[in-house]
C-alpha cells in the first residue's frame, strides 16, 4: 500500500504543468517554432509544404524555413549546400536553374514521393499566414557578392514577402554584413536577425540596429542571452534536438526556439 501511494505521488507530480518564470523581450513568452517544419519523428522531408503545415497543425507559433536561390533567381526551400545530400540530383542550388531541379525527389524513405518546393509555392498554399511567425534562414552558399547577385536575391525575397503579406510576422536570418547592408538599403522595414557566433552576431545587431540574433542553443549561455536582452536584442536558438535541450533553452529565457522536439516543447510551454 505504501509503495502504491508513493508511485501515485510520483505520477501526479510528473503530470503537473511546469511554471516557468520567463523574462525576455518577446512579451515574456517564448515563441515555439518548427525547425524546417520540425521533421524529427515525422514522415515529411525538411522544408516541405507538408512538414510546415503539420508543424503549424501541431500548435506551433510558426516555423523556420531554409531558403536558397537558383541560378535563374527562384527561391527554393532547401537546407543542404549540396543537392545530393538529400535529393536524387547533384550539384548546388545556385548553379542550377529551377527547371533543372524541380523534378528532384528526396532520396530517403519514406520521403521519396516528395519534390522540392519553391518558397512561393509553399506560402501560396499555407492558409492564415498572418497568424504565424516565420523565420527565413537565407543560405547564401553562392560566394558571389556582386551587386547583381545581391540585387537579384533581395528582389526575389522582397517579391515573396510582399506577395504573401509576410512583413509583420517575418524574420530574416542573414550571416554577413554585406547581405544585411544590401537588404537594409532596399527595405529598412524588414526585421533581420544576425546569424553568427555570439560576439559577431551581437556586434552586427548593434551596428545595424537589428532586432535580434540567431545562434545554436549549445553555443549561447543564459548570461549571454541576458546581455543581449540588456542591449534590446532578441535571441532565437535552434538545434534543440532533445527534450533536455528544450528545457535548457527555456531556462535561458530566449525569445524564440526553433525546435526539433516540437511536440515536447509545445506541451511544456502550453
Amino acid at each position: 500500500m505504501k509503495y502504491t501511494i508513493v508511485l501515485c505521488m510520483i505520477l501526479w507530480i510528473a503530470c503537473q504543468k511546469t511554471d516557468f518564470d520567463i523574462i525576455n523581450l518577446n512579451n515574456n513568452r517564448i515563441s515555439v517554432l518548427g525547425h524546417g517544419g520540425a521533421v524529427m519523428g515525422h514522415t515529411y522531408p525538411m522544408n516541405s509544404y507538408e512538414a510546415v503545415k503539420n508543424c503549424l497543425n501541431l500548435g506551433a507559433d510558426g516555423t523556420e524555413i531554409d531558403v536558397q536561390m537558383t541560378k535563374d533567381g527562384v527561391l527554393v526551400a532547401f537546407h543542404d549546400e549540396f543537392l545530393e545530400q538529400s535529393v536524387n540530383v547533384s550539384g548546388q542550388v545556385y548553379r542550377k536553374t529551377w527547371s533543372e531541379i524541380k523534378q528532384a525527389t528526396f532520396k530517403e524513405f519514406p520521403f521519396t514521393r516528395y519534390k522540392l518546393v519553391t518558397l512561393d509555392q509553399l506560402f501560396r498554399h499555407l492558409p492564415d499566414r498572418s497568424a504565424y511567425t516565420f523565420f527565413l534562414d537565407c543560405k547564401n552558399f553562392n560566394p558571389d557578392r556582386s551587386s547583381t547577385y545581391l540585387d537579384t536575391f533581395n528582389d526575389a525575397l522582397i517579391s515573396i514577402i510582399d506577395r504573401h503579406h509576410l512583413g509583420d510576422n517575418l524574420y530574416i536570418e542573414l550571416k554577413s554584413k554585406d547581405l544585411i547592408r544590401s537588404l537594409r538599403s532596399k527595405r529598412p522595414d524588414l526585421k533581420i536577425f544576425a546569424y553568427a557566433d555570439f560576439d559577431a552576431a551581437l556586434a552586427m545587431a548593434r551596428e545595424f540596429q537589428l532586432p535580434g540574433i540567431v545562434i545554436p542553443n549549445n553555443r549561447i549561455s543564459k548570461e549571454q542571452v541576458a546581455l543581449a536582452h540588456q542591449k534590446g536584442i532578441m535571441v532565437a536558438v535552434f538545434n534543440t534536438f532533445t527534450k533536455s535541450s528544450n528545457m535548457e533553452a527555456i531556462d535561458k529565457n530566449v525569445d524564440f526556439i526553433q525546435a526539433d522536439k516540437l511536440k515536447h516543447l509545445i506541451k511544456v510551454l502550453e
